[in-house]
Parts: C-alpha cells; sequence; structure tokens
C-alpha cells in the first residue's frame, strides 16, 4: 500500500518515524523493489528505522535461483539508509503485536537485538 500511495495525497508526510511492513505471498524481489522505490523517493531517508514483520507465503520458483527473503533482506541493510531490523511478530501470524498507527515509539537497537516501547496513541474511551 505504501509504494501504491507515494506521490499521491494520501501518502502520509512523516519524517522520523519507525516504518513497519509486512506482506503474505509476496515474492522477495518485489519487496525490495517496493521498498527501494521509497528509498529512491526520500520516504526511507527520513525515517529512523525500518522494521520488517511477516513475510511467510512466498514460493520460489527456479528462476529466482535462490534469492530468498535472507537473501533480500542482507542486500536491503547494505542498501537502504537507515536500519531494518526483524523478529517482531506482526502481520497475517496467529500470534503478533498490535502496532497503533501514530503513536510514539523508542526504538533501541543493539547486537542482542532490540526493545520498543509505544506511548501516546489513541485509545477508545468506554463508557
Amino acid at each position: 500500500m505504501m509504494a501504491s500511495l507515494l506521490g499521491t495525497g494520501y501518502f502520509p508526510p512523516i519524517d522520523g518515524g519507525i516504518v513497519y511492513i509486512e506482506d503474505i505471498n509476496e515474492h522477495p524481489y518485489r519487496i525490495e523493489r517496493m521498498l527501494l522505490q521509497l528509498m529512491q523517493a526520500g520516504v526511507l531517508g527520513r525515517q529512523q528505522a525500518l522494521v520488517l514483520g511477516d513475510f511467510s507465503g512466498y514460493r520460489l520458483a527456479p528462476s529466482d535461483n535462490g534469492y530468498d527473503f535472507g537473501a533480500m533482506l542482507a542486500y536491503l541493510r547494505a542498501t537502504l539508509p537507515l536500519p531494518v531490523l526483524t523478529g517482531l511478530s506482526f502481520g497475517h501470524i496467529p500470534r503478533r503485536v498490535t502496532i497503533p498507527f501514530g503513536a510514539q515509539g523508542r526504538l533501541v537497537s543493539g547486537s542482542g537485538g532490540f526493545s520498543l516501547t509505544l506511548s501516546n496513541y489513541p485509545t477508545v474511551r468506554r463508557g
């Protein structure tokens, strides 16, 4: 959705954010292409980090020459102008975290992994 909204009035004007993406049944080279489009448009260069969730369900073809998610991840980490993190369980999976849009986030990463703290996100008041 982000790549398809690029250049329209619907693309959110966010600077200094944390970008979270996930997809299902999408080939790694297509994910790479969409992220490179966001990079070339200057979007990713204005963000603090990219967090990749679940990208399961794709099937490699012989013509993919083994270019799987791991190979794509290595290329993105070497190419994109921001940290690319994995390991946060969100997306089309049974056990997942909820990431509220518009929350304030603090992401700290290091060689042992990363921690994410979210605050000031909108909630529904009961009453």
